[in-house]
């Protein structure tokens, strides 16, 4: 499977030698990591979003929505650092997971709407919103009536 990341998209939130360290010079595990970041970005966005559109390997790089890379790399080292050792991930590293994934969570309540494309709503696997209740409880302690 093609990856959508590339490893310039790295360049700017971590230093190559401290990525070859966390990955153990193993291309296979950033790239499982990569594939868990998108699959847990996958779970918020694709009930509004096209996210086969969105994580398509074949458009260029700079065509990519940039707050999915960022945010994508932000998740994915995240993991990286989490393979080494979970009790000691930089206080960086786990701010920028938790914005990225407060991100996320607005996106998908749709607090935020970022350009992405959307949904064809009328694919029959599209999810659905609705919203559900009740009536009225009524009991005898009600002096309404």
């Amino acid at each position: 499977m093609a990856r959508f990341l590339n490893d310039n998209d790295y360049k700017k939130q971590i230093r190559e030698w401290i990525k070859n360290v966390l990955n153990y010079n193993d291309p296979q595990v950033q790239e499982d990591c990569e594939l868990a970041a998108q699959s847990e970005m996958e779970t918020y966005l694709n009930a509004r979003y096209d996210i086969a559109k969105i994580f398509d390997t074949a458009q260029e790089a700079k065509d990519r929505n940039k707050l999915i890379v960022l945010y994508l790399a932000d998740i994915t080292l995240y993991h990286m650092f989490s393979n080494i050792s979970p009790d000691m991930i930089p206080t960086l590293r786990e701010n920028r997971y938790k914005a990225a994934i407060a991100w996320c969570r607005d996106v998908a309540k749709g607090t935020l709407s970022p350009l992405l494309p959307e949904r064809d709503a009328t694919a029959p696997d599209t999810v659905q919103a609705f919203a559900h209740g009740g009536n009225y409880k009524y009991n005898n302690k009600d002096s309404r009536f």
